[in-house]
């Protein structure tokens, strides 16, 4: 089991966006996601237990300046991805808001794809997506999407978009 999750849902990744270029590592050992970005301390997840990740999580997770707390992680070698359960710091509920993330790596390509969302009133979900390359040669363009629920690239000063049901229907509001 170790070695399957190593080959397939581990690796450096790197993420291009304009003139900016990071990178990922995300590694698995005896149970414990380590996952460390470019020039920065490690985040580590283990099994069994609420994990407080900080701002650091919430960068990782692409929720900057939010803190992180991980409870849960699923691994799915079928379908190539891990799901994290947690928490998302709010100010708007001194408790966080219920948070959710899925790092998946698509059969047959080199990358690694980010959904993180935060569950906010009334079922409305902030979304953050990010594609990571293998190669550090490929280029990807992110935020091209003609979709009007997308938010993979969220500028300082953007309002969030928060979509509800059926993707199509989006809603802006301030941070939570």
């Amino acid at each position: 089991m170790e070695g399957m999750i190593k080959s397939k849902l581990t690796g450096e990744f790197t993420f291009t966006e304009n003139s900016y270029t990071s990178k990922l590592n995300i590694d698995w050992n005896a149970g414990e996601w380590r996952f460390r970005v470019l020039n920065q301390q490690p985040v580590k997840i283990r099994a069994g237990g609420r994990q407080s990740l900080g701002l650091a999580g919430g960068e990782m997770f692409l929720f900057d300046d939010r803190k992180i707390s991980i409870y849960d992680f699923e691994i799915d070698l079928d379908e190539r991805k891990i799901t994290f359960y947690g928490i998302c710091s709010s100010v708007k509920n001194s408790d966080g808001r219920a948070f959710l993330s899925t790092i998946r790596y698509p059969k047959f390509h080199n990358i690694a794809l980010m959904k993180s969302e935060v569950i906010g009133e009334n079922g409305k979900i902030k979304l953050r997506e990010r594609i990571f390359s293998r190669d550090s040669d490929v280029w990807i363009i992110v935020g091209e999407s003609k979709s009007d629920y997308d938010s993979s690239v969220v500028y300082e000063g953007d309002k969030d978009e928060y979509y509800e049901g059926d993707k199509d229907e989006k809603y802006e509001g301030d941070e939570d």
